[in-house]
């Protein structure tokens, strides 16, 4: 059975998640040199979602964001984007096997890799996860 059951579930867990992790100093400093754009491409459910990060702030839109051009696509299943931000998958390796599909440049995914470790860390000290 999926993690997620409905897009509003996915939407709301990593729009929680981001929201928590935004008041820790580590995901502020992450965020201060951070310039970017991504749309994530989920599926099962079917939900996207685009980060933009920009002068230490950020925004998370739900659907097509018309007015950015994301610098990288993450295509994944919403079980993939919860063991994404829960660290329970090794992303380079599901990039390899192509859980998770990328548009643009590799370089500027691993852009994100200070925030995804705050958000990682943030999720095993809490200890709890997504209950559908």
């Amino acid at each position: 059975m999926a993690i997620f059951g409905t897009a509003d579930q996915l939407y709301g867990y990593i729009s929680e998640l981001f929201e928590e992790i935004a008041t820790l100093p580590e995901a502020q400093e992450a965020l201060k040199s951070l310039t970017l754009s991504v749309r994530f491409n989920y599926t099962q459910p079917d939900c996207i979602m685009t980060l933009t990060a920009a002068n230490g702030e950020y925004t998370i839109t739900r659907g097509i964001c018309e007015d950015v051009d994301p610098d990288v696509e993450l295509t994944m299943t919403g079980d993939v984007a919860y063991k994404f931000w829960t660290g329970e998958l090794n992303v380079m390796g599901a990039i390899t096997t192509r859980e998770i599909g990328v548009i643009g440049s590799l370089g500027k995914v691993m852009r994100l890799a200070p925030l995804i470790k705050t958000a990682v860390r943030y999720n095993s000290e809490r200890k709890t996860g997504f209950n559908s």
